[in-house]
């Protein structure tokens, strides 16, 4: 029953899986009085783990996480620099640190070959599991081979891997912030705001899997859905230091729009969109941004000048660390994993939120606003939390 509630809980999603979560306490407990059995407390917070194997008794600690073992587990991205990835390795440190688990932070700097090093190097020091952010995986493909075939679980984050024939399902879980639907979500507010008709300055990062997955929406669902949305440029510029570069890009750009035809800017990541956002300051011209991902300094530029950033689609990269933690924990203590896992996303909207003036946000107040943002249940098992407060 605990893993036909999870599935379902999952693809719902919103607030409709809130109401499915509730119903689905009431069934389980009318089911056990039915029985003559006894209620299990907190019926009706949400259970999102796999259930444990029947060595495992609920609430008790696995062996894995008793005794003087110090468990150790590496987080090797493909770069840490920006908002974004800085909340991220913040959210993995903090929640592995409730735990008494040590991390080890590798970044790679926009190095493949560093980084395939690095999870080798994870490999070598016999950590108990391995944490990605990125990546290629023409590049990384072996090293994480080498990593499986040793036992070593590997949660993965914006990529996906092959799992060789003779390592056992479930070592490898491949995570991303649903990123279809965020690309939905940001480029339909566009095409909302804009009535289905507007010239439009894209970003396009090509051969990076998410920013890859939110352009298969566009191109394949949003171009020939409307019609009216035509792409005048085209801004590709990596993913190392793009912030200024795209400042320069769109300011090269509205320089030579003498015509005003600019209706938008489209930004498939957010270190572009603040880079596009300082262009559109600088030109005095009001062009409506879209975006994805959201940061504390995302959220400033946004509340300063609501009338330019319009929405972002995102999910707190805190929490993106917090459920690669637990899958990880969950993964070193036997439990089986998901194959595949989404994180919920929303649309940050600048008319749901105070100007700067009225109130300045942080990225944690997104809680007030939107639903399921600053903190998650997912995966947290009772044990955990029992770890947790003997530290």
């Amino acid at each position: 029953m605990k893993l036909l509630s999870r599935n379902l809980i999952i693809l719902i999603g919103g607030n409709v899986k809130k109401l499915i979560t509730v119903l689905l306490a009431v069934f389980l407990v009318l089911g056990f009085v039915a029985c003559g059995g006894k209620t299990e407390e907190n019926v009706g917070v949400e259970k999102t783990a796999a259930a444990a194997p029947a060595s495992v008794v609920s609430g008790d600690i696995p062996a894995a996480f008793t005794g003087d073992k110090k468990i150790k587990i590496a987080l090797v991205k493909e770069w840490g620099t920006g908002t974004h990835m800085t909340m991220h390795i913040n959210g993995v440190k903090n929640e592995a640190a409730k735990y008494g688990i040590e991390v080890n932070v590798i970044d790679a700097n926009n190095d493949l070959q560093a980084m395939a090093e690095g999870i080798e190097n994870a490999v070598t020091q016999g950590v108990d599991a391995i944490l990605t952010s990125h990546g290629k995986k023409d590049a990384l493909q072996a090293s994480i081979n080498k990593a499986l075939k040793a036992g070593i679980p590997v949660i993965v984050f914006d990529n996906d891997f092959d799992i060789p024939s003779d390592v056992k399902p479930g070592m490898l879980v491949a995570m991303d912030q649903y990123d279809l639907m965020m690309g939905l979500l940001s480029q339909m507010s566009l095409v909302n705001y804009l009535d289905g008709s507007a010239d439009v300055v894209y970003n396009r990062v090509a051969n990076v899997p998410p920013t890859d997955k939110r352009h298969r929406i566009w191109e394949g669902g949003i171009l020939p859905t409307y019609t009216g949305i035509k792409v005048l440029e085209t801004i590709d510029l990596g993913t190392a230091g793009v912030m200024a570069k795209a400042q320069t890009a769109l300011e090269a750009i509205l320089d030579a729009d003498k015509s005003g035809k600019i209706d938008a800017v489209y930004a498939v990541w957010d270190e572009y969109a603040k880079g596009f956002y300082n262009a559109i300051l600088s030109s005095g011209k009001k062009i409506p941004l879209f975006s994805v991902d959201m940061s504390d300094q995302d959220l400033a530029m946004m509340q300063t000048h609501p009338e330019i950033w319009i929405s972002s689609s995102a999910v707190d990269p805190t929490v993106i660390g917090i459920v690669q933690v637990r899958l990880a924990m969950l993964a070193i203590s036997g439990q089986a994993l998901p194959r595949y896992y989404s994180l919920t996303p929303v649309l940050v909207k600048a008319s749901d939120l105070p100007t700067i003036k009225e109130r300045p946000l942080s990225m944690a107040d997104l809680s007030e606003f939107y639903a399921g943002w600053g903190s998650t249940n997912e995966f947290l098992e009772d044990w955990m939390t029992a770890i947790a407060a003997a530290q």
